[in-house]
């Protein structure tokens, strides 16, 4: 890429890839200056993507599927008018601010990082969210160029048929996963609380041993929490809880 680097611009939200921006200076033969933005978007493009990228990494549609179709960086360029960057660089030579910000952290949400080269030199302020007060010309600067960039739009566009039809198409297998998930979960829940009622049905017959203390006795609470979650039991003389599988492993069924 040729041209004189004069910022860089890096947006990274926390659900979406890295939106980069640099702004470039190019002089034709006679001196003239003309400038653009380069920009590339990486993936996920949005949020409903993670989960796509995630299941094919991890080998959940088989062999990744499409990763390398999925995964590919969008890139595009934008000429932007000189009296435009005169007055980003008038901005950045004017309120460039030198005092050291109030300390902000957080989890979710969107970190930017400016990068400003002349030359071998450069300087670099990262905020997190919105901006430091001493910082805002920065942030101010920053939203003008993500709005020249406009990288949802330019994503949307410039994605192929083929790369839209594979997100389709994992979107649909992905729904498919889980459905088929939730019922092997569902049927496991199902025998769990099956197999609870039939040890209540023990327990009020002759009484089950603890698996906590290993006393046999009815002293035990059976907590019935079918149809919707695991049902347990909860003996009255040590006060511990056990469910089926805790019987299995002290060999007490």
């Amino acid at each position: 890429m040729s041209g004189e680097f004069l910022l860089t611009l890096k947006e990274t939200p926390s659900f979406e890839g890295e939106l980069s921006l640099r702004l470039i200076k190019d002089s034709d033969s006679e001196g003239r200056a003309s400038y653009s933005l380069v920009c590339e978007k990486k993936p996920p493009f949005d949020r409903e993507e993670v989960p796509l990228i995630v299941a094919v990494r991890s080998g959940v549609f088989g062999d990744h599927l499409g990763l390398k179709e999925i995964t590919t960086s969008i890139g595009w360029r934008k000429d932007i008018p000189p009296e435009e960057v005169e007055e980003i660089l008038d901005t950045l030579k004017s309120q460039i601010p030198s005092a050291v910000p109030e300390a902000i952290s957080g989890l979710d949400g969107t970190t930017y990082e400016l990068l400003i080269e002349r030359g071998s030199n450069m300087v670099q302020f990262t905020w997190w969210c919105g901006p430091p007060r001493v910082w805002k010309a920065l942030g101010e600067l920053s939203t003008r160029l993500l709005n020249r960039a406009n990288a949802s739009s330019m994503t949307k566009s410039l994605q192929s048929d083929t790369r839209k039809q594979l997100i389709k198409q994992l979107q649909g297998k992905l729904a498919e996963h889980r459905a088929t998930l939730e019922e092997k979960s569902k049927e496991l829940l199902r025998t769990h609380n099956d197999r609870c009622h039939e040890l209540a049905r023990s327990l009020r017959a002759t009484g089950l041993t603890c698996p906590a203390c290993g006393q046999h006795s009815k002293e035990i609470r059976f907590i019935d929490k079918s149809p919707d979650a695991k049902s347990y039991f909860i003996c009255r003389l040590c006060g511990r809880s056990f469910r089926p599988e805790d019987l299995q492993l002290k060999g007490l069924m």
